[in-house]
């Protein structure tokens, strides 16, 4: 069977890293001049926006940020996600690669990861182990192996470099982004970039994910409908996580599936967040949609990846119940009050920002009305975008909320995207129902 992953080395010197950013930026650029010239030709007037949102350029990214993987893939995921709605249609099936899966390391690499961590005799507490991985992303790739004891494993094996290149390869991708204007103004490019070198650091520590993954088993060893892997301590470290193999269909692929089953796992996906919200108060909070899997036969979601989480307060998850409810009961003034209290809004922003904020969540409580709800079909994403598009150029607008609340918008945000994907049809009204019954405005 041949593998599914191009081999590609990963380049683990700062060096080596800058030279193939250098790289990409050099042939971004002769995709401009190539595509400005032939509209030239063709008697059209040459617009760099244009020609930088071209697929020629969306292949080249893609291309270049999976055989760099690290801190550059992890960037090229979260603008994959959050710029799906925005970026021209053509992108989405190319970028969509960012967000499933990486080039993996070739069989040498991974060699001297294993050597290196285990021991040159470690294949000895193998019954086998197969050197084609099952998935590659951004800090690691997992394979499927089987202990003589008789535990099936899946180990994450992290790529060589990644945790030391985590900063220079922020400030060297945030440098190429800006200078080939290749991102639209409507993203807030800087804050992704913060948030994506603070998550980094935290997932490339291996140890730090065990201790999480435990944790969430703790929290949702009593709900049948999630499966969490067991973690196998005696062989995980920093740079290699052994766990439970579990089988699984990637999520992203529910759109296929029939509609019951897109509609259960997506509620499964939904109620998971709101129990992280009000009840865990502590959330995964990359929503990177290769980090769930679900099992068509059982129904059940399958959760992976624990390498970013976070802890949310009593006050943050207090204030968040607040704004549901507010959103829920078309209370316009409550959910001004419950933004201030999380830091998305100041209190002396101008009327006018406060006024398109409240049209907006105004508009955006609609999903929590109506017995089942169609974010797809309904266009609001799109919608939402042009109510607010006129608070992307106005610095009056601009607040900054702590870190943690930065994350667990993107947790909600990420599984909205999921069901706006997938086409489902969500039944959040009922799903909220039990969390907010007791929330006074």
């Amino acid at each position: 069977m041949p593998n599914k992953f191009t081999e590609k080395s990963v380049p683990s010197s700062r060096i080596a890293r800058f030279t193939s950013l250098g790289s990409l930026a050099g042939s971004l650029t002769g995709n401009v001049i190539k595509n400005s010239v032939s509209a030239a030709f063709s008697a059209q007037k040459p617009n760099v926006q244009n020609t930088l949102l071209n697929t020629n350029n969306a292949q080249t990214l893609t291309k270049h940020l999976a055989q760099m993987r690290g801190a550059a893939m992890k960037i090229g995921q979260m603008l994959s996600m959050d710029a799906g709605e925005i970026l021209p249609p053509a992108w989405e099936p190319i970028l969509a690669l960012l967000r499933e899966q990486a080039n993996s390391m070739p069989k040498h690499q991974l060699l001297s990861m294993l050597n290196l961590h285990w021991g040159s005799d470690w294949a000895d507490k193998f019954e086998y182990f197969s050197f084609e991985p099952i998935a590659a992303a951004s800090i690691g790739q997992v394979h499927k192996a089987q202990l003589k004891t008789g535990e099936h494993l899946a180990v994450k094996v992290q790529y060589p470099g990644v945790s030391t290149s985590i900063d220079s390869d922020i400030d060297n991708v945030a440098r190429l982004l800006k200078l080939a204007r290749l991102i639209p103004k409507s993203i807030d490019i800087d804050t992704i970039l913060i948030q994506a070198k603070a998550q980094l650091k935290q997932e490339a520590d291996y140890r730090i994910e065990l201790a999480y993954l435990e944790k969430y088993q703790s929290l949702l060893q009593h709900d049948e409908r999630y499966i969490v892997p067991s973690t196998y301590k005696a062989l995980s470290n920093e740079f290699i996580l052994c766990m439970e193999f579990v089988e699984g269909s990637p999520i992203a692929q529910l759109d296929e599936a029939p509609s019951e089953l897109k509609n259960t796992i997506t509620e499964h996906l939904m109620e998971l967040v709101f129990n992280e919200l009000f009840t865990f108060k502590f959330t995964q909070s990359d929503p990177n949609f290769a980090n769930f899997l679900y099992q068509q036969d059982t129904q059940k979601l399958v959760l992976l990846d624990f390498g970013a989480c976070t802890t949310i307060s009593d006050k943050a998850s207090k204030a968040y119940k607040q704004m549901t409810a507010a959103m829920q009961a078309g209370d316009g003034e409550a959910m001004l009050a419950a933004l201030l209290h999380l830091g998305l809004l100041r209190r002396d922003s101008p009327a006018h920002v406060k006024q398109i904020v409240k049209s907006a969540c105004l508009m955006a409580g609609e999903s929590l009305k109506v017995d089942r709800y169609n974010f797809k079909q309904s266009l609001i994403i799109k919608r939402l975008q042009q109510e607010t598009m006129v608070l992307l150029s106005d610095k009056s607008a601009v607040a900054s909320p702590d870190f943690d609340i930065a994350l667990i918008n993107r947790k909600i945000t990420g599984a909205v995207m999921l069901a706006n994907k997938v086409n489902a049809d969500v039944r959040l009204r009922c799903l909220l129902a039990p969390f907010i019954a007791s929330v006074e405005l």
